[in-house]
């Protein structure tokens, strides 16, 4: 009983053991999506800005 606890043990060490593999393909891809996502965001608040700051002086051009 005693060598099949052991046997249990040095197992479960050695698969503790092992690096775990990981799948990273598409990782860039995804990366790149994010980052043109953040710029369309920062371009889109941009716009908005720049369209309010110059609608604010329309209207007071107009008063």
């Amino acid at each position: 009983m005693n060598n099949h606890f052991v046997a249990v043990l040095v197992m479960l060490q050695t698969w503790l053991a092992q690096p775990v593999r990981r799948n990273e393909r598409g990782s860039v891809s995804v990366e790149q999506a994010i980052v043109t996502g953040a710029i369309a965001l920062l371009a889109a608040a941009v716009v908005a800005a720049i369209t309010a700051f110059a609608m604010g002086k329309l209207s007071a051009l107009g008063s």
